[in-house]
């Protein structure tokens, strides 16, 4: 372009050809050459921009040929990158990836659109494409002005060769980290996952960022070993210590470190708002560094690249590349090295290789440059043995003995586990597991992720890939310790097994605990000890059920265990707050709605929304009889009479219904009855009485006779008492119907098992407690009895007058006419 200015304009002043800022600048730069102001405009060209020499030919576009105008015009779209690209050269920063591509792309549009006039250009694309390594003798020397940028000593990042690609998140995350109110911020990653250039990439994006906070930014790297194809090589003079990384950072700052480096540049970070970047950090982990990052003034920041998190810090998790990004990888290396064998391979084959790369670029570049060197592909990828102790061994040093100890679990015991399983087969508390996978997390062998168990997420752990690979060839499992973790693992089997047997009993059980799947059955067992060691040391049983919710937050059973616990304990607040989160939990779980709701109904007295609660239950499990149960009895102390006979009726009804159940449904359905009956005949709505009559005659000529014993069987007596007080007080037909009904429920209790035709019904006249008897009335009777008749002893304390009860009359007793086998009728 300036050969382009100098055929067209060569004779024109510079005032004219050049606008003045340009010529301004121009003018300056060949002053700091030395040079004296040029007079004519061949004389500034060089120091013109390539962004300048655009813009004069299109301003002076009439002077040239229509041909080269199209050919300038063509690379407008392209200019802002083509001026992007050179800025990146001019002051040494990092390249894209796609950089040469643009800048090809562009070239060869030119001297295909106006061969004759981009001669020089034609020949240097001639001289790459036949001798590339011409590029090496050049002397580059572009003009520009000092760096606007703050100081800093970034290093030229070894993605240079290929460019920067991928993870735009991932580094968009990093800066807004950096930005942040966090002063450290970390990079974490494996081995080889490319911290180092991610960092660096950060580094160099802010550098151009006009709102970038720093006034210097400062590169340090603890890097001790470097990979090549055949070995792992020590770096001469690398640093090992903490203080060494100190001392070194300082020298970038002031010539003359003092004697305490750590205190010098803590005073330098508080009087500057400095970036330091710290590189490799696991090399040289001690509380020195620890207390320095603590100490960080305001202002200043910290960022660290690592395979081991400090737990301090902002960190940010490299993950690997995405296989469209190893493809792309792998494709610039094998071109720019000109690795023949690699760049022939077709599509599917470079995927293949990226797949068993697993996304770590050191890999893909020490795979490359070992085909480059001679050795065969399928050698590289068989044997990455070299590989894997440069990307983990430093890292594994520095794990705890319980951290190594979950490793040899997740070895033996390969794929997704939950804390629950790896503390039952590691011998673990929740609370040393938890610590031991936090480790491992942080140093990246292990990885989470979430999967559905039940109706919830739950959170399980696995080695990652590349730690896998690294453990089988550098630590395997001792065979001693490999048998004792398989017995642990059968053990946990079994016991799965007699969790299962024993929850599908009776799944409505309070002493039930259900198992979702294998990662539960270790939760499960500390449950169900809780349960049976609840009446002897309730805090313990507490203590166990937080166990639980700290090995599998997600897991219910361990709230709604905790809730009936606190229940027993009689911590009402405890226990709704309990099962509310079990509730949150399960949402779809009928055993938990209805745990819950029975709290509410029998124990905290909330019957609205215990009947609420258990109704939710019952859409849940139409079939259950505990469930309809509880909703009768809601019903009942409500007072809605009608719907509870409905409930029971269907309890009655239902085939899988045992005898239990079914003699509490006729009971709960009789009370229910004898209530509503003498609610509706005390208000005179014979109507409405006759029904719930009719109601009750029904459910007790559909029961089995073998339930009409003790409380059916005297609740049927105080129905038929109704019968005859319906009958006297209502019109004919009601009256009729009311006889009638006397009859049907008179013949079902002479044919019941329970076929005393004497039995009567009366109420409590009178109580005398410290002597131990009372009487009942019975019509123009008075009975006399003591407390050793009542059937039940401890509803003595619950005796009132006028309260119901139903017994056997005798007249044999010398103080006149006697009421045995006393039932309270509540």
């Amino acid at each position: 372009m300036r050969s382009l200015i100098a055929d067209a304009l060569g004779d024109a002043d510079i005032a004219n050809a050049v606008p003045q800022d340009r010529a301004e600048r121009a003018q300056l730069r060949r002053a700091k050459d030395g040079l004296p102001p040029a007079t004519a405009l061949p004389g500034i060209l060089a120091y013109l921009d390539f962004s300048d020499s655009w813009e004069i030919l299109m301003t002076h576009a009439k002077a040239l040929r229509e041909v080269t105008r199209e050919s300038l015009n063509s690379i407008k779209t392209a200019l802002q990158r083509i001026i992007e690209i050179r800025n990146r050269v001019a002051h040494t920063r990092p390249m894209e990836i796609d950089d040469s591509a643009a800048l090809l792309d562009v070239a060869s549009d030119l001297i295909a659109n106006s061969p004759g006039d981009w001669l020089t250009l034609t020949n240097t694309l001639e001289k790459l494409r036949y001798d590339p390594s011409f590029v090496l003798g050049l002397t580059v020397d572009l003009p520009h002005d000092p760096d606007p940028a703050p100081q800093h000593n970034l290093p030229i990042p070894d993605f240079d060769e290929t460019g920067f690609f991928g993870r735009r998140d991932q580094l968009r995350r990093i800066k807004r980290a950096i930005k942040g109110a966090y002063p450290v911020v970390s990079v974490l990653g494996e081995g080889g996952i490319g911290k180092t250039s991610i960092a660096l990439k950060a580094a160099y994006e802010l550098l151009e960022d006009p709102k970038q906070p720093f006034d210097a930014y400062v590169w340090v790297t603890a890097k001790a070993t470097v990979l090549t194809t055949n070995e792992i090589r020590r770096i001469s003079g690398a640093i090992e210590s903490s203080l060494g990384l100190f001392t070194e950072a300082l020298t970038q700052l002031v010539q003359d470190p003092t004697e305490d480096p750590v205190e010098e540049l803590l005073s330098y970070l508080e009087s500057f708002k400095i970036l330091l970047i710290l590189d490799n950090m696991e090399t040289v982990l001690d509380d020195r560094l620890r207390n320095f990052l603590l100490d960080l003034p305001l202002g200043s920041k910290v960022l660290i690249t690592s395979r081991i998190g400090l737990g301090i810090e902002n960190p940010v998790q490299l993950e690997p590349l995405t296989l469209d990004d190893s493809v792309r990888l792998i494709r610039t290396l094998s071109r720019i090295r000109d690795v023949s064998l690699i760049k022939s391979l077709p599509q599917e084959s470079i995927e293949s290789i990226a797949e068993q790369m697993g996304g770590h670029p050191t890999y893909m570049k020490w795979f490359v440059a070992g085909v480059q060197a001679g050795r065969r592909p399928e050698e590289l990828l068989g044997d990455k043995a070299l590989l894997l102790e440069f990307c983990m061994s430093n890292v594994y040093d520095h794990l705890s003995q319980n951290a190594r100890s979950l490793i040899d679990v997740m070895q033996v015991n390969p794929g997704l586990r939950n804390q629950a399983e790896l503390a039952y087969l590691n011998d673990s508390n929740a609370r040393d597991v938890q610590s031991s996978l936090l480790e491992l997390i942080t140093t990246n062998f292990v990885q989470m992720t979430s999967q559905m168990t039940g109706h919830a997420l739950d959170t399980a752990y696995h080695l990652s890939d590349f730690a896998t690979e690294y453990l089988n060839y550098h630590h395997p499992v001792d065979e001693t310790v490999r048998n004792l973790l398989l017995s642990r693992r059968r053990e946990l089997a079994d016991l799965g097994s007699t969790l299962a047997a024993e929850s599908s009993g009776n799944p409505y059980s309070r002493d039930a605990v259900y198992v979702r799947a294998s990662g539960d059955i270790h939760v499960a067992k500390i449950l169900r000890d809780a349960l049976m060691g609840v009446a002897h040391d309730p805090a313990s049983s507490l203590s166990q059920c937080l166990e639980v919710q700290l090995l599998a937050p997600t897991y219910y059973e361990g709230w709604r265990v905790e809730g009936n616990i606190r229940v027993l304990m009689r911590d009402h607040a405890g226990a709704i707050s309990a099962f509310e989160r079990a509730s949150e939990l399960a949402p779809e779980s009928a055993p938990v709605a209805y745990h819950f709701g029975s709290f509410l109904l029998d124990d905290a007295g909330d019957v609205n929304r215990a009947l609420a609660m258990l109704q939710s239950a019952a859409k849940l499990d139409s079939a259950s009889p505990e469930i309809s149960g509880q909703i009768a009895w809601a019903h009942f102390l409500l007072k809605n009479y009608k719907e509870a006979i409905t409930v029971c009726r269907h309890k009655i009804l239902a085939r899988e219904s045992s005898y239990s159940d079914k003699f509490t449904a006729i009971a709960v359905a009789l009370r229910a009855g004898v209530h509503g009956l003498s609610n509706e005949i005390d208000l005179e709505r014979y109507d409405e009485a006759a029904e719930l009559l009719e109601q009750c005659v029904e459910i007790v000529e559909t029961c089995n006779l073998d339930t009409i014993v003790r409380e059916p069987f005297d609740r049927i007596t105080q129905i038929r008492g109704f019968c005859e007080r319906l009958s006297r007080v209502s019109e004919d037909y009601i009256a009729r119907k009311a006889l009638e009904f006397e009859t049907r429920l008179e013949d079902v209790q002479s044919n019941s098992q329970n076929s005393n035709t004497e039995r009567k019904t009366g109420t409590i006249k009178s109580i005398l407690p410290e002597k131990g008897f009372g009487f009942i009335k019975q019509g123009s009777t008075d009975y006399f009895f003591h407390y050793k008749d009542l059937s039940d002893k401890n509803a003595w304390d619950l005796l009132e007058n006028g309260l119901a009860c139903a017994f056997n009359p005798s007249t044999a007793s010398p103080k006149g006419p006697r009421a045995e086998l006393v039932e309270i009728l509540f």
